[in-house]
C-alpha cells in the first residue's frame, strides 16, 4: 500500500478536505474522497488492476495517485467544483459520489454541456478546462513525508519546486513547513531553499498537543509564483 495525500483547500468561505489513498495490490484502487464539515461530498477511485498485469511498478501507482490528487485539488482550487459533482461519467473505476455543493450558485462558469460530458471522462473536462484558465506558467511544490505526521513527533520532509506545464526544477525558492492548531498560535518549524534540482529538504518536530487539531503547511514562495500544501496531523 502507497503513501496516500492529505490537502486542505479554503476556498470562498469552504474548507475542503481531500484525502487520496492507495487501497493496495489486494484491492487495487486509488480513492479521493471529498470532504466539507466532516461530511463527504464527492468520491472518485480508478481501478489499475490492468496496470499491475502489465507489470508497473509501484513508481508508476503513485504518478497515477499523485495525478488523481492534484486533479481534483486544482478543480477545487479553480472554483469548478462543479466539475466533481457531476452525474458519474465512464466505468465502474471512473466515478463521482455527488452532494449538493456548499458553493451552488457561487461558481462561475456556465452549465457543463451533458452530450460532451456522456462522452469523456472527469479529468478530461478538468484538464481541458484547466488548460483554459491556465495558460501561464505556475509554481508547484511536490511534497514527500507528510502523510503519517503525530504530534510530538520528528518530520522529515522531501520537497520538489517546479514549473507547470513543464516540469521545470525552480532553484532559489524559500520553502517553510509552519504548525497550524486551534489551541496555539501558529509557529514556524523549518525553512529551505530549493537546489539546482528544485529540491529542499524541511526538518523538525511537531509540537506536542493535548487537544485540538493541527495542521502542517508547507509552503513556497518565489518571484514567479506561491504554492501550498496542508497535512492533517494525527495522534
Amino acid at each position: 500500500m502507497l503513501t496516500g495525500f492529505n490537502t486542505d483547500i479554503d476556498r470562498e468561505g469552504v474548507t475542503y478536505h481531500v484525502q487520496t489513498e492507495d487501497r493496495g495490490s489486494s484491492k487495487p484502487l486509488i480513492e479521493s474522497l471529498v470532504y466539507v464539515r466532516g461530511e463527504i461530498l464527492a468520491t472518485r477511485r480508478t481501478e489499475y488492476a490492468n496496470l499491475l498485469a502489465a507489470g508497473a511498478e509501484a513508481s508508476a501507482i503513485q504518478i497515477l495517485m499523485e495525478r488523481q490528487h492534484r486533479t481534483i485539488v486544482d478543480a477545487i482550487r479553480s472554483g469548478r467544483i462543479d466539475l466533481l459533482l457531476e452525474p458519474p461519467v465512464g466505468g465502474a473505476s471512473d466515478t463521482t459520489v455527488s452532494r449538493r455543493s456548499p458553493l451552488a450558485g457561487k461558481a462561475g462558469g456556465g452549465p457543463i454541456d451533458a452530450a460532451k460530458l456522456s462522452q469523456r471522462t472527469l479529468d478530461e473536462v478538468i484538464a481541458d478546462w484547466l488548460a483554459e484558465q491556465q495558460q501561464g506558467e505556475r509554481v508547484r511544490l511536490r511534497v514527500v513525508g507528510g502523510d503519517d505526521l503525530t504530534f510530538g513527533a520528528p518530520f522529515a520532509l522531501e520537497v520538489t519546486i517546479h514549473m507547470t506545464p513543464a516540469e521545470t526544477p525552480v532553484a532559489g525558492a524559500r520553502a517553510t513547513a509552519r504548525f497550524l492548531s486551534t489551541t496555539m498560535k501558529p509557529t514556524a518549524l523549518a525553512e529551505g531553499t530549493s537546489d539546482e534540482s528544485g529540491s529542499v529538504k524541511l526538518r523538525g518536530a511537531i509540537p506536542h498537543l493535548e487537544k485540538g487539531q493541527g495542521l502542517l503547511v508547507v509552503a513556497v514562495q518565489h518571484a514567479r509564483g506561491n504554492d501550498e500544501v496542508k497535512f492533517l496531523i494525527r495522534r
